[in-house]
């Protein structure tokens, strides 16, 4: 009986300890345990699963590079990509300009790398299009990707601002669907970037025409939140700048539509859309 009550006792104190033991984990390192993984989220500019196939290849050699497993985190929506942000929950984020003002802002997001060469808004028609000048557009309908795609926000303030343009905004959700839209006579009109059109097929660009632009603007860069380790950050800048060296590894830069990578600044290369107001053209989520 004696025994038997010393073993019983004895059970209890380890499972006290036991317990006692994992209630005392210091909090730094639950914080590591959660950061076994990082996510990073692109942008909805294209559908799904043409952001996985463009984006996979760069993050599985990002991982590597950084030692770190990363999960891309693709969206169906705009507005669900942008609560994300706001709420600071990816680690590294693919924005577009406008976007990254925001980032910045709510969040604290640092501007990594980005692509070197500007890019700009455009309108553009059918070619047969009888408008050739932004001006006859006034009060029809024009096509865009969504309400805060940088392409929409800037021409958008460029017309009403700049051109005193009226024109009833039409959001199809993709820039393929703005150029299908345009090609088929659904909208007289259409509006993305120009980096968005040179990416398409030529049997697309044949079939439109330019006929306004707007001032340069830095293109989409690839952001971080503060939580991310300094040494990552410089690791994801140095890793895409080394992939652009060789031809071999640029091919995963293209996909990203960041063929000729540089480093990123906030106040020289985003800080300026501040100054825009371009909130005033992000209209209410329906």
């Amino acid at each position: 009986m004696v025994s038997l009550a010393m073993t019983t006792s004895y059970r209890r104190i380890l499972l006290t300890a036991l317990l006692l033991g994992l209630s005392i984990i210091p909090p730094s390192h639950i914080e590591a345990a959660d950061k076994s993984a990082y996510i990073l989220a692109v942008v909805p500019q294209v559908p799904p699963v043409e952001v996985h196939k463009r984006w996979t290849p760069f993050v599985e050699r990002l991982s590597n590079e950084l030692g770190i497993n990363i999960h891309l985190k693709v969206y169906q929506t705009m507005f669900q990509f942008e609560d994300d942000i706001r709420n600071g929950v990816p680690d590294f984020a693919f924005v577009n300009p406008y976007q990254a003002t925001i980032a910045a802002k709510e969040q604290g997001y640092i501007p990594l790398v980005r692509n070197k060469k500007s890019d700009k808004g455009i309108f553009f028609v059918r070619k047969e299009s009888p408008f050739n000048s932004i001006k006859e557009l006034d009060g029809k309908e024009i096509g865009f990707v969504g309400p805060t795609n940088i392409c929409s926000l800037t021409l958008r303030h460029g017309l009403r601002e700049k051109e005193k343009v009226h024109f009833i905004p039409k959001y199809m959700g993709t820039t393929t669907n703005v150029y299908r839209s345009v090609i088929l006579g659904k909208v007289p009109a259409g509006g993305t970037l120009s980096a968005a059109l040179n990416r398409e097929p030529a049997e697309v660009r044949n079939q439109i025409r330019i006929i306004y632009e707007t001032m340069p603007i830095s293109p989409h860069p690839l952001m971080a939140h503060p939580r991310v380790a300094k040494d990552l950050k410089r690791g994801a800048v140095n890793t895409a700048l080394r992939l652009a060296e060789d031809s071999k590894t640029q091919v995963l830069l293209e996909g990203i539509l960041m063929p000729e990578p540089v480093k990123a600044d906030y106040k020289r290369d985003y800080k300026p859309l501040e100054m825009l107001g371009l909130e005033r053209y992000a209209i209410e989520r329906e």
